[in-house]
C-alpha cells in the first residue's frame, strides 16, 4: 500500500532509522568474527539512534517490530564477538602459563 506524504508516521524520522539500523548491521556483519572490530564501525555503533520525534502510528508497528528483530541481532552479534574474545584471551592466558608451549597457540582464531 504506497503512502501518502504528510500522513502521521510516513515522515522521515523513521526512515532515518531503518537506514541507520541497516548501515550498522551491514556494517557489523561484514567484520569476521575472529576479526577486532575496526574503529569506523565501533563509531558507527556508538552513534545516538535518531530521534522518531511523534509517537509512530499503528501502522508503523511491524517497521518497528522488524527493526527491534535487527537491533537484538546486532546485539547477539556483539555477545558473541565477546564470548570469542573471551575465548581467545583464556587461552592465550593457560598457554602463557604452561610455559613453553606457545606453539599451539591459534593466532587464526
Amino acid at each position: 500500500m504506497p503512502r501518502r506524504e504528510g500522513t502521521r508516521g510516513s515522515g522521515q524520522p523513521l526512515l532515518l532509522f531503518e537506514r541507520t539500523v541497516a548501515a550498522q548491521v551491514s556494517a557489523l556483519a561484514d567484520v569476521p568474527l575472529n576479526m577486532p572490530v575496526p574503529r569506523e564501525v565501533l563509531a558507527l555503533l556508538a552513534a545516538p539512534p535518531p530521534s522518531l520525534g511523534e509517537p509512530p502510528a499503528p501502522a508503523d508497528f511491524p517497521r518497528l517490530a522488524k527493526l527491534a528483530e535487527d537491533v537484538q541481532g546486532m546485539i547477539d552479534n556483539l555477545a558473541l564477538r565477546q564470548r570469542e574474545l573471551a575465548g581467545r584471551a583464556a587461552t592465550v592466558r593457560a598457554a602463557r602459563r604452561a610455559g613453553e608451549a606457545q606453539h599451539l597457540l591459534d593466532w587464526a582464531g
